[in-house]
């Protein structure tokens, strides 16, 4: 994963890198405080039953929590919780790159 890279980053000259960090964050807005709770823990590499452990919640709560998640970032088959987290870590980090680079313009004001 290249650093700074974003969902539909290589098609930034047809607009699509705006049309993805909205719907990316169209669909964020929609997670709920205990599913922010799980994906905190998801980025810091914790397994269900470490959540679970971590919130009090039962593993089969915690997997119900995550397959609400898979739907609603329409995460289908394969290793979905290594694509959500690798979603999530990209938004992190445009959203780090967004700061930074608003930061300097900020500065000048």
């Amino acid at each position: 994963m290249r650093p700074g890279t974003w969902i539909g980053e290589p098609l930034a000259a047809t607009g699509a890198r705006r049309a993805g960090a909205v719907f990316m964050e169209e669909k964020f807005s929609q997670v709920g405080p205990r599913e922010r709770q799980i994906i905190d823990l998801l980025l810091q590499g914790c397994d269900n039953s470490e959540i679970a452990k971590d919130l009090h919640i039962a593993e089969r709560t915690v997997k119900a929590h995550f397959n609400r998640l898979f739907l609603r970032f329409g995460i289908t088959g394969g290793i979905k919780r290594v694509k959500l987290a690798t979603l999530l870590y990209r938004r992190q980090l445009w959203l780090e790159r967004q700061q930074t680079a608003a930061g300097p313009a900020n500065a000048n004001n």
